[in-house]
């Protein structure tokens, strides 16, 4: 357990800075104590935080900014060390969340583990919903001395920024964020909302440390190569998360690859379009955006079964293909990486973080490459987020100690540091 102090407020991280995965922090002001997110991370079969029982216990609340297994996979853990109290979400995150458990279910089993945990813990779980408490951006009392609001992350579909008022303490966590998605929306809290006070602490997403890309250029070179595999005759595997970048792929990869056929497992299309339907759609997508999803979707050929994966594969031209999990540990994109395997015209793009578990065969012939597509943020984008919100603590997480060293030094050259503002690194501490 890492711990940062400040003079109200305690920040105890219990995983998730200094690495990708098992994000986990929880914070105190005075007697007041909440834990915002509780997640596993993909390596050794699964990794899990350091959950002191005691505290967990004693927490007034638990927040759960998204429904990534990094940031949900342990919540059951909890029920096991003593806590009774409310898992805070949106909707759509619960809509999601069971599909995540037993995605984190399979992974384990499939490692020759075992969950840490019953699976029915997570029928358990005591949820509610943010969105059908309080409005975007609304200040909502938990109890007295603990309010917080919500915002839009950009993430995913339902996914939020947390802003928390602990005994007067203004505590901000960004949750994974993104401003650059082209389908989904995001906005920092309102200055209204500060009421001329300063933030105590931040946590924020850092996950592309250093990197400055933009999302266009990176886009554009993720085009490039797909044009340049499909030119050559070969089929392009994109694996993506059941919820998430899959959405914004599909908008720009049918705008700016029309002439390139474009396939999904029909996993992903049923959530595309449940999404489309959903009466809070308009919490999460860019306004506009719905119509030129559902254009995108009526082009997109939907693949169900192994045998149609097989006739796609062998017996089709070259297609773009989505399909789940994003890091190809799970099925179907691990069937499709055995198809594709053995013809070097073919590629496999990895868009998000790859763990140490994924592991490309020695003898495999096909190319395997990874494309950036942020769905976080990298040092322009914290850059921003600091501009705006001042705060007098900052938490960096969701990236490795030395990208998070390195990100530090770039802040402090731009300034940031010199004055109020504090960075903690919770891995140089014993």
């Amino acid at each position: 357990m890492r711990k940062l102090m400040q003079e109200q407020v305690k920040i105890d991280v219990w995983g998730g800075a200094g690495e990708h995965g098992r994000a986990c922090y929880r914070v105190q002001a005075g007697e007041h104590s909440v834990l915002l997110d509780c997640g596993g991370k993909k390596e050794q079969g699964g990794l899990y935080p350091s959950i002191v029982p005691e505290q967990a216990q004693a927490l007034q609340a638990v927040f759960l900014s998204h429904a990534h297994e990094d940031h949900m996979a342990a919540l059951p853990l909890l029920l096991k060390h003593g806590y009774a109290g409310d898992i805070w979400l949106t909707r759509e995150t619960h809509r999601q969340l069971f599909k995540y458990a037993n995605a984190w279910r399979n992974y384990v089993e499939k490692h020759g583990k075992t969950l840490p945990y019953a699976y029915s813990d997570w029928d358990r779980l005591s949820c509610r919903f943010l969105d059908e408490e309080a409005e975007q951006g609304e200040w909502l009392t938990i109890k007295p001395g603990l309010k917080m609001c919500w915002g839009p992350s950009g993430h995913l579909p339902g996914a939020v920024w947390l802003l928390l008022e602990l005994e007067g303490q203004l505590i901000y966590y960004s949750g994974d964020y993104s401003s650059e998605s082209a389908v989904l929306q995001a906005a920092l809290p309102d200055q209204a909302l500060l009421a001329g006070r300063k933030l105590a602490a931040a946590i924020v997403d850092a996950a592309y440390g250093a990197a400055q890309s933009s999302q266009q250029s990176l886009v554009q070179e993720l085009l490039l190569k797909i044009d340049q595999v499909y030119q050559r005759g070969g089929h392009i595997l994109l694996p993506v998360p059941l919820y998430g970048r899959g959405l914004d792929l599909l908008l720009v990869l049918n705008e700016q690859l029309a002439h390139i056929p474009l396939a999904a497992e029909a996993s992903l299309v049923k959530e595309w379009e449940r999404l489309l339907q959903a009466e809070d759609a308009s919490l999460w997508l860019r306004t506009g955006s719905q119509a030129r999803l559902r254009h995108a979707l009526s082009k997109v050929r939907t693949v169900a079964a192994a045998e149609e994966r097989q006739k796609l594969v062998t017996d089709e031209p070259p297609h773009i293909i989505l399909a789940p999990d994003a890091m190809m540990l799970a099925e179907p994109a691990s069937s499709y990486g055995k198809l594709l395997m053995d013809d070097a015209q073919h590629a496999i793009l990895f868009t998000g973080h790859v763990s140490a578990d994924v592991a490309m065969p020695a003898a495999m012939k096909c190319e395997a490459a990874s494309y950036l597509y942020k769905v976080h943020q990298g040092l322009p984008d914290v850059q921003r987020m600091l501009g705006e919100l001042k705060p007098q603590q900052v938490l960096l997480v969701h990236a490795n100690a030395k990208a998070t060293e390195q990100l530090v030094h770039e802040l402090k050259q731009l300034g940031f540091g010199a004055q109020s503002e504090h960075f903690f690194l919770p891995y140089r501490q014993s």
